[in-house]
């Protein structure tokens, strides 16, 4: 089942995974102990073999983790808590192996590491075994590989505990527009501190987890968890991170205090967290004349996907058109809908888009995984699926959507334009593949900035749009601070700084960026891009990546002006450069061949009005 493009995902049940998982572990260490066990003097000897011996077990294991992450139950837990360790087991054994590591280190002295996408992939398998734990022996080797087990433990514990804790009433897809729109106060009150004391259980997970991962890294050699995740990121070290928070920290500080100062005069009354967002909602409307309410008229989710995929083929040269039900490939749940991406009416890619909130069994937020990547030798294209938390459709059958979910469809689509539209024939490298943590948000971001613009096709009254874009920078400072409170909570919390109480130190930063909390928070209880994603050490990386998609869109903003003709060839070397290259060079070297010359953050603070 897993060995074809299409899982079939009514066939694919907790009982069929619990009884075919032990076949497909013994199959994938079996393949291993072949490799192990031959010469392996090619590229083709080492890292197709590995690939083609793990393809299967890594895909069950996939599609099983997705379906924890949008079908959760009681049985596909129990399912992943069986195999868990068993299949964190294998992928140590993967990276501790000897033979694999010395073999692409010597590959890498010899002949067969002359291209460089293959020799980047050397590189980075290498370095992978390397924080893997490859020179361990003996008892540090097996506190290590227990280590890496009960981390993942507790991440799906993490995980499991906040789904469990956010009822309907404060889900993605419901509690932002309560903030923002609903004049109970009362009601605005009792959400927000069953929000902010989710998960009461993940507080001492939390701590475990931070111990856990300092030790980790320090059996590594490293002085904190920090240092052994940004050494895989383009930022290189901590203090690199810190110096862009510290940057965005000084150029927001009195444009936050400006802001603060108008919501304050404007609400009259002393605002309490849970009245923040509704009296900057009505802030923006009396400023702006417009409410959100008249905004999400105009983006019904099938109109506004009819206009992403417009501006798709304007700037990138593809078409993006649904299938038909009954050529539809089975699918988690009805739904899933079903796209092919066609460049001059050729197939190049595929994905799902599982666009609705579904309580107690999704999780919460958006995003963008893959399923199967470009593999020229294998003839396989690209597959992914792009997952939100919409509303339900209305008695009508639309979903009106609000701007901000219009932002995270555009983001998320960017995610698998990156992925559907690479170039790189080696696997390893296509795609999102190698591509540095603090950089895949660049193609996610960069696509928020056309929601309103006209190639998308969208008819809004030009009065009204012109509305929504004086008000696209109201309180920019005041959101900017929130995420650079995030990034620096996280970064902190990875320091090391293990005396230091976890909600205590989380208080001292929230408060140095003016983020006002009740004395009972507990957000880092539900914080799980940090917890139970890949964003440990690493939330840094959306503002890093937002300073580089800035920038890109920075060189659009100039070209505007010269017309259409000058934006499509603008955008087809966007295209061949950030989305076609993928991991195959370094993200920041891939930057400079879009934009021939390095980063640079006054197109961040100029877009959101921190700067002329």
């Amino acid at each position: 089942m897993v060995s074809n493009r299409y899982i079939d995902w009514k066939a694919f049940t907790p009982s069929y995974v619990e009884s075919e998982m032990p076949r497909f572990i013994a199959e994938a260490s079996q393949a291993l102990d072949t490799i192990e066990n031959s010469e392996i003097s090619s590229y083709e000897d080492l890292v197709y073999a590995l690939n083609d011996a793990t393809y299967k077990l890594y895909r069950m294991w996939g599609a099983l983790s997705h379906l924890l992450s949008v079908m959760n139950s009681k049985e596909w837990r129990e399912v992943q808590e069986k195999y868990q360790g068993e299949i964190v087991a294998f992928s140590l054994r993967v990276g501790q192996s000897q033979k694999l590591y010395l073999s692409a280190k010597k590959l890498l002295e010899s002949n067969a590491a002359n291209d460089p996408v293959r020799r980047r992939i050397l590189e980075k398998m290498v370095q992978s075994a390397e924080l893997s734990g490859v020179s361990l022996e003996g008892e540090k080797k097996e506190r290590f590989n227990a280590i890496a087990e009960r981390l993942a433990q507790l991440g799906s514990d993490f995980r499991n505990a906040v789904i469990d804790s956010t009822p309907a009433e404060i889900s993605d897809a419901v509690f932002p527009e309560v903030m923002k729109n609903d004049p109970d106060r009362s009601k605005r009150e009792r959400l927000y501190r069953l929000r902010s004391t989710r998960a009461p259980s993940n507080s001492e997970r939390i701590d475990e987890m931070l111990r856990l991962r300092d030790e980790e890294a320090k059996m590594l050699g490293f002085c904190n968890y920090a240092e052994k995740s940004l050494a895989t990121k383009s930022a290189g070290v901590p203090s690199a991170a810190f110096a862009m928070i510290d940057k965005l920290d000084a150029a927001t500080a009195k444009a936050a205090k400006t802001e603060e100062k108008e919501l304050a005069e404007f609400s009259k009354d002393e605002l309490e967290p849970w009245d923040r967002a509704y009296a900057a909602e009505r802030l923006r409307e009396a400023k702006y004349d417009y409410s959100e309410e008249e905004l999400k008229k105009y983006f019904e989710l099938e109109t506004t996907l009819a206009g992403l995929f417009r501006l798709t083929k304007t700037l990138f040269g593809v078409d993006v058109d649904e299938v038909s039900p009954d050529e539809k490939p089975p699918v988690w749940h009805d739904d899933v809908r079903f796209f092919r991406v066609k460049e001059e009416g050729r197939v190049i890619a595929e994905f799902y888009f599982d666009p609705f909130v579904r309580v107690n069994l999704k999780s919460g937020g958006a995003w963008m995984n893959e399923f199967s990547n470009l593999s020229v030798r294998k003839g396989e294209k690209p597959l992914a699926l792009i997952v939100m938390n919409l509303p339900e459709r209305d008695e009508n059958a639309k979903v009106f959507m609000p701007f901000r979910e219009v932002e995270t469809l555009f983001h998320e689509f960017g995610h698998a334009l990156q992925c559907m539209l690479t170039r790189v024939t080696e696997e390893d490298a296509a795609g999102i593949n190698l591509v540095e943590w603090d950089a895949v948000e660049v193609a996610s971001q960069f696509m928020e900035n056309w929601c309103l613009n006209e190639m998308t096709g969208i008819e809004i009254p030009s009065e009204l749009k012109e509305k929504v874009r004086s008000a696209k920078n109201f309180r920019a400072a005041s959101q900017c601070r929130r995420q650079l409170a995030f990034a620096k909570t996280d970064l902190i919390l990875h320091s090391g700084k293990l005396e230091i109480e976890p909600n205590e130190l989380k208080n001292e930063v929230f408060g140095h960026f003016g983020l006002p909390l009740i004395p009972e928070d507990r957000f880092l209880n539900a914080f799980s891009h940090i917890f139970a994603g890949g964003y440990s050490a690493g939330y840094y990386s959306y503002k890093w990546a937002e300073v580089m998609s800035a920038d890109c869109y920075g060189a659009f903003e100039e070209i505007i002006p010269q017309g259409t003709i000058a934006v499509k060839e603008l955008g087809r070397r966007y295209r061949e450069t950030i989305l076609s290259l993928g991991g195959s060079k370094s993200a920041l070297e891939v930057f400079r061949l879009f934009r021939a010359r390095d980063p640079e953050i006054e197109s961040l603070l100029r877009q959101q009005g921190l700067m002329k």
